[in-house]
């Protein structure tokens, strides 16, 4: 408002022109720089000073407004850099902090995706250690079960071979040498039996057990002891042959397990390194997240403050310039004051005088 006021006092001075010197001074003492500038003048009338010292006093006035608004416009310039300065390093602040909260975002928002696909992973070789665990106590069973079985097997065909090679085939030399049947007996009937009661190889002993069947039933004759050693021979090759064929089967699983289970303990240990590597990952993982947003939180923080602080500092321009062009305009129209001044004063003194001596 007293902006437009000076400004209109501009207008209502230079208009003065085409006015009566009256009118022009009443508006000039109107104003409260005129005021005091025609109370000067008039004390130096009071004092009888000459036309030219007054005129000497407004150009004094009036070199004291130019000097006054030299010295304001240095002063606006001196602020006007400042604050172009501390403008553009908040404007790089924020840009910085913006640029940091983005880069930090990214970060966070990419790391949560890896971290989601570490945990997938570690889920998956947990349940890989799982099975492998169960893989191995599982083959280890068969292996441990096939080893008990061929055991149990090459027992029995031991088993048999020995009695039909130790016992069987003595039973058949002493009965060849003339003992009798009779004096054999109880051993007789302990190996018929133990040879009857074998499972294992029915098939392969009923040859054998018709024929002692028959030895005790018909009597000794040279004829079925030889059947029965011929006999003999035959299912005791056999036999070994069956032993040599389960020992070869069984060499090979175990072969085939000690390969396998090595094969299981590195997978193990392989799956158990992951585990550890993808522990540490998904820690770090983490720590990058939390690390991340607490940046996150931080610069947001200080991109409120410079945005405040650039908001405060255009705020304290935006009044300094405000400032400057209202005194600015003041000078200029108490510049137009000192102007007419000078021009009734080197034109119109008397009529002046009287104005001036005659105004309270």
């Amino acid at each position: 408002m007293q902006k437009i006021a000076l400004l209109a006092l501009v207008l209502a001075v230079t208009a003065a022109k085409f006015i009566d010197t009256h009118t022009t001074l009443a508006q000039i003492n109107a104003d409260p720089f005129g005021h005091v500038v025609l109370s000067a003048i008039k004390a130096h009338l009071q004092a009888s000073t000459p036309a030219n010292e007054v005129n000497m006093l407004l150009n004094g006035v009036g070199a004291g407004l130019v000097q006054d608004q030299n010295d304001h416009d240095h002063a606006f310039e001196l602020d006007t850099t400042t604050n172009n300065r501390i403008v553009e390093d908040l404007e790089k602040e924020i840009l910085y902090h913006q640029n940091q909260i983005s880069s930090n975002t990214q970060l966070r928002d990419d790391t949560i995706e890896a971290l989601a696909v570490s945990e997938e992973d570690i889920r998956v070789t947990i349940s890989d250690i799982a099975n492998n665990e169960a893989t191995y106590a599982r083959e280890e069973a068969t292996r441990n079960q096939q080893h008990e079985t061929f055991v149990a097997k090459v027992a029995a065909i031991d088993d048999v071979i020995d009695a039909i090679s130790m016992k069987l085939a003595k039973l058949i030399q002493h009965l060849s040498l003339g003992a009798s049947f009779a004096q054999l007996k109880s051993k007789y009937d302990v190996l018929h039996k133990k040879l009857s009661d074998n499972t294992s190889h029915t098939a392969l002993l009923q040859p054998v057990i018709t024929a002692l069947t028959e030895l005790a039933t018909h009597g000794v004759n040279q004829k079925a002891l030889t059947k029965i050693a011929q006999l003999l021979s035959e299912i005791r090759q056999q036999l070994v042959s069956e032993k040599a064929a389960k020992t070869d089967v069984e060499d090979r699983q175990a072969a085939h397990w000690a390969e396998f289970s090595v094969h299981l303990s590195n997978e193990h240990t392989r799956l158990v390194e992951r585990k550890a590597q993808l522990e540490v990952q998904i820690q770090e993982q983490k720590d990058t997240i939390e690390d991340a947003q607490s940046w996150i939180e931080f610069h947001t923080l200080e991109l409120e403050n410079s945005e405040e602080r650039l908001a405060g500092q255009q705020a304290w321009y935006a009044v300094q310039s405000e400032i400057y062009e209202t005194q600015t305009a003041e000078r200029t129209a108490q510049q137009e004051i000192v102007d007419r001044l000078q021009e009734h004063i080197s034109e119109k003194l008397s009529t002046t005088a009287q104005f001036i001596a005659s105004r309270n």
